[in-house]
């Protein structure tokens, strides 16, 4: 057998906690959004040197959580009505491809998966924890994926919801909109259960449709007011 050297595994890196953690921040609609902060200041703000934090904040730029300007520092990215389209085109044609896979693999085990977040949902709802509330219905996509066996398009999928948790944080805070998705994840999943291929895509269709359209219905609200 050919002799190979491989480096042993290592701890998280302090670059890897800065990313997470500001990962959260910004998803949880708790970064600069409106005005830039400077790499100098969030170090000040997190106690960190500047160099992980610098790497860490490159890595949500590529992920285009954030966005970059010299001199003027980060600010959380702005997407235009046209790239908003594009996201949830995007996710709705992904998401459509799986259906047909999700019907030959979906078993009593992946409907109960299903219900279990679904529930979880509705526990975070009753909390209003709306940060919590959307990192299970991109565990409930994720989990249509894993039942369909689809992991690259899965890959894609986890890059889409993020654009969709950062662009929705503020949607899924109006009133009544927790109790609305929870609602269209039964209806995915009772299409699921009969295996009504048309149900479950009006239902998947739907569902996209309206998250995109209270997005756009809370950003010309803020417009309006400024």
């Amino acid at each position: 057998m050919e002799e190979f050297q491989i480096k042993g595994i290592k701890t998280k890196t302090l670059k890897d906690i800065i990313y997470h953690n500001l990962k959260d921040i910004i998803l949880n609609n708790n970064f600069p959004a409106n005005d830039y902060i400077t790499e100098q200041k969030l170090a000040k703000m997190l106690d960190v040197s500047r160099t992980p934090l610098r790497e860490a904040m490159q890595d949500l730029v590529n992920e285009e959580l954030i966005e970059f300007k010299p001199r003027k520092g980060y600010r959380v990215r702005s997407y235009t009505d046209k790239e908003v389209h594009q996201i949830f085109l995007l996710r709705k044609v992904i998401e459509s491809e799986i259906i047909q896979p999700m019907f030959n693999n979906i078993d009593d085990a992946g409907i109960t998966k299903l219900r279990k977040i679904v529930k979880q949902q509705a526990e975070l709802a009753e909390e209003e924890d709306s940060y919590n509330f959307m990192l299970m219905d991109k565990e409930f996509h994720r989990q249509m994926f894993l039942i369909a066996d689809y992991n690259v398009f899965l890959k894609s999928y986890d890059v889409f919801h993020n654009l969709t948790i950062l662009i929705g944080s503020q949607a899924i805070r109006k009133k009544g909109r927790m109790e609305e998705v929870i609602l269209e994840h039964n209806d995915i999943i009772a299409g699921l259960e009969k295996k009504d291929e048309e149900m479950v895509r009006n239902a998947i269709e739907h569902h996209l449709r309206r998250t995109k359209n209270m997005y756009t219905d809370v950003k010309k609200n803020k417009e309006d007011e400024g």
